[in-house]
């Protein structure tokens, strides 16, 4: 949302064009003629006006942040613009007229000293304090926006920024009159010497230092995870049941008896491999592949899975992405099971219910191990034979960190791409996002639909000429078409296609180009498709009620300075547990106050979006796994809880999961025996 951006770039302005304003304004009586006195007099009165200007600005975008929801302006309305609104008020009462005054007395080109009257005028603290406290909050209200957790708000958190500022202003007041005081007596400037000057702004500067010093120090240790701790929280997990009716995530397992309809090995190791450009770089892989092995099973298949890992040090696992498993085979480091160590190995066992478009990936330390190639797709066609001719295609996208830059891949790791369909086959194309980001996909040459969200099928989906799919991190996307007798493309960027790794081409023959991608709509899923009859409608009653509410500042995480992501003010292992009896209702909302997208992924369920920013889904069901919500956006969504365990609900931008951006979903009287921590072979996301 535009006024979240323009919030936040006023909030920095206003503390620069503040400063400026102080900075003038506090040395004009040290003017040497009264043409300078008058040049700063005016330059103060401009840069008064230009703060001014962009105040209001602020308070125009929180007033329609207000509008959106609460959520975005609590600390503004609490802390900020009255820290802001008060000085302001009385820069425009006093010290305005008392530049003007001061200045109308000056000459304008003259080069005489000013009189000591106009100096002392210029000196007054009745017209510089207001500007001077205008600055100081500005720079508070930065840094509340930068260092200070802003949702939930608490009364503690107003407080001590409100005893910062009336304590900052106080002593700015008694420093002002003092030097007034001694001005007004002397009859000359209170400069002091040089040295003076310098051991002063040296003291200054010092203080300063010291704190942030002590502050650093303390953040950063008090930060740390620590060596051994549970990942779900005990004392959340065990509510509601008594000692005898605990369950331990470990016995909520899939069938471990019967002979597997579809059984793979998977063996995690490293592997060098080659990039489009050229250069040599290892890779984490399963069975040495980028991306591991395609999966391909039945509804309602039995499916087995060994992962052995060879010699990928830090430990390997294997989660199935929106595959609703028993929570023992979710395959989370530290929640479900230990990290797969070298040499040992591990047995998944789960029944593929629901056809689909899946991915399998390790969740152990997964922000550095998905990058490194440890991942691949997991299919699940319907039971029984496809009803007419199908050329099924999955297209994984993913990035590369090379020498060179970065490297863009859209399916395996070579130049332009070439697949064949004879004319009249129906395609399907599974798209799976397994960057960070948000990913485009453009596709020209044939009309086309979208069949289907993260393993769900679209109701009565219709044809699209020209749209862009932007593709949550973690999400999936299957788009189906009738093959035509010509060529068609796939790319991440308009224009014309190019010789690199960004392009896919379908074609009867292997020959020919597809048309340019040219600009179309965005494909919106609020209003695609037919509505169809699901779970929840506008009369349900839910049993319970969760807000997500994302945001990021700078602070600490693990010991490290960094820019932390936090979910309702928090990261982990401090964010939120929600915790769901079996068979609840639950509905959740997402507000994004942040400025970067955050494509959460709720383990082991799929969920229903009502709205998108107040507006209720009114095309076909949208039902995912991974749902992407850019800054200033607000969802609802709902879901049954159907599937006991304690589950992670976390960003599924891996990097921002692992700088804490993780919350955990917990059934009743359900508890994890697994622990994470340097002490442990579990490591945090």
């Amino acid at each position: 949302m535009v006024w979240l951006f323009v919030q936040f770039a006023s909030t920095i302005l206003l503390a620069v064009f503040s400063g400026i304003a102080a900075l003038c304004a506090s040395r004009t009586y040290l003017a040497p003629t009264k043409g300078k006195l008058y040049s700063r007099l005016r330059l103060s009165l401009v840069w008064m006006g230009i703060s001014g200007l962009v105040f209001l600005v602020k308070v125009t975008a929180v007033v329609v942040l207000a509008a959106s929801d609460e959520v975005f302006v609590e600390d503004k309305v609490t802390m900020q613009l009255p820290m802001l609104a008060f000085p302001a008020a009385a820069i425009v009462l006093f010290s305005i007229p008392a530049a003007r005054k001061i200045r109308a007395a000056a000459a304008k080109a003259s080069k005489e000293p000013p009189a000591a009257q106009d100096r002392l005028a210029a000196a007054s603290t009745g017209w510089l304090f207001p500007v001077q406290v205008l600055f100081i909050g500005s720079l508070l209200s930065v840094i509340q926006q930068f260092f200070i957790a802003q949702w939930p708000l608490k009364i503690g958190t107003v407080l001590a920024v409100w005893l910062v500022y009336a304590i900052v202003d106080y002593l700015l007041w008694i420093r002002q009159k003092s030097r007034y005081r001694r001005f007004s007596e002397a009859g000359l400037p209170d400069t002091g010497t040089l040295a003076v000057r310098l051991s002063r702004k040296g003291g200054v500067l010092l203080t300063v230092v010291l704190i942030a010093a002590v502050w650093f120090a303390l953040g950063a240790q008090a930060s740390r995870v620590p060596e051994r701790m549970s990942m779900a929280g005990h004392e959340h997990a065990h509510t509601g049941g008594t000692a005898s009716q605990f369950v331990s995530v470990a016995d909520l397992t899939g069938p471990q008896t019967g002979k597997a309809d579809q059984s793979f090995i998977l063996e995690a190791k490293k592997t060098m491999i080659t990039l489009p450009s050229g250069e040599r770089k290892e890779a984490w892989t399963y069975n040495g592949q980028i991306p591991g092995p395609e999966l391909r099973v039945k509804q309602g298949d039995l499916v087995e899975v060994t992962l052995i890992n060879k010699d990928v040090d830090a430990g390997v696992t294997i989660h199935w992405h929106g595959v609703d498993v028993p929570n023992a085979e979710d395959g989370v480091a530290g929640m479900t099971q230990d990290a797969v160590m070298p040499q040992q190995q591990h047995v998944y066992r789960f029944i593929a219910e629901q056809a689909g478009t899946y991915w399998y990936h390790s969740h152990q330390q997964s922000s550095k191990q998905v990058r490194m190639g440890l991942y691949g797709i997991f299919i699940v066609e319907p039971d029984g034979a496809p009803p007419q001719k199908t050329a099924d295609m999955a297209v994984v996208l993913h990035k590369w960190q090379t020498e060179s830059g970065t490297s863009v891949t859209l399916g395996e790791l070579n130049r332009l791409q070439h697949k064949t369909a004879e004319p009249g086959t129906f395609v399907r194309l599974r798209f799976v996002n397994a960057e960070n980001i948000l990913a485009p996909i453009y596709i020209s040459g044939v009309p086309f639909q979208v069949a289907a969200i993260d393993g769900t099928d679209i109701h009565e989906p219709e044809d699209l000429t020209n749209a862009r799919l932007d593709l949550a991190a973690g999400g999936r996307y299957d788009v189906t078409f009738v093959m035509p007798d010509t060529a068609v493309g796939i790319s991440r960027q308009i224009g014309p296609f190019v010789q690199d790794g960004n392009v896919l081409v379908i074609s009867p023959s292997n020959e020919g180009m597809p048309p340019d991608i040219i600009k179309g709509p965005v494909f919106d899923p609020v209003s695609y498709g037919t509505p169809a009859k699901t779970k929840f409608g506008p009369d349900t009653r839910y049993d319970r009620n969760y807000k997500l509410v994302f945001d990021n500042r700078l602070g600490f995480y693990n010991g490290k300075f960094t820019f932390v992501q936090t979910i309702n003010g928090h990261v982990f292992p401090d964010a939120p547990m929600f915790t769901v009896r079996e068979g609840d209702l639950v509905k959740m909302t997402f507000v994004n106050r942040g400025f970067e997208d955050h494509p959460m992924h709720l383990h082991g369920h799929h969920i229903q979006v009502l709205s998108r920013n107040g507006k209720v889904v009114a095309g076909s069901p949208w039902i995912a796994d991974t749902l992407n919500a850019a800054p200033g956006e607000t969802y609802e969504v709902a879901f049954v809880a159907d599937n006991p365990g304690i589950w992670m609900d976390h960003c599924h931008n891996l990097d921002h999961a692992a700088v804490g951006m993780s919350a955990h979903l917990a059934y009743e009287g359900v508890y994890s025996p697994f622990e994470i921590g340097s002490a442990t072979v579990n490591l945090p996301e």
